[in-house]
């Protein structure tokens, strides 16, 4: 009396199917991880510059105008240093307030941050902060889109 046992364990076939599973998802996973991940440093940027904003804000409604060259508030911008951009990386441009971030590593290597500042000329406050620039909007955060 031959008993045929039955086979036991994972054959080949299964394993080159769980394998093919794994790459699938790994594929569609690391594009978002890498998107996460680029968000996250354009978030870290954008949350250094918000002494820079309160800056620029409050000389505007003291002055009714936007910082000029030589102005103190001007050092203070390019001496700022975050995880991605290196001191000199932030500048501000005279007489508009307009702030660029210009990243020196990570995953928005090269690229810029923009914020650019809406007045209300009646009351000289300055209203919202729009963000653009060469990291693309997607990798905006939710609260500068």
């Amino acid at each position: 009396m031959n008993k045929i046992s039955a086979n036991r364990g994972f054959t080949l076939i299964e394993l080159m199917i769980v394998i093919a599973i794994i790459g699938i998802l790994a594929a569609i996973a690391l594009p978002a991880y890498q998107d996460y991940i680029a968000r996250a440093q354009a978030a870290e940027a954008l949350k250094s510059t918000e002494g820079l904003k309160t800056d620029i804000g409050t000389y505007y409604w003291l002055t009714g105008e936007y910082p000029k060259a030589g102005n103190p508030i001007m050092a203070t911008a390019t001496a700022l240093e975050g995880k991605y951009s290196q001191a000199g990386g932030t500048q501000i441009t005279p007489d508009n307030g307009v702030i660029t971030v210009t990243f020196n590593k990570g995953a928005n290597n090269g690229k810029t941050v923009v914020l650019t500042p809406t007045a209300n000329l009646g009351n000289r406050q300055i209203i919202t902060w729009k963000c653009s620039g060469t990291v693309g909007e997607t990798r905006l955060p939710g609260s500068c889109q």
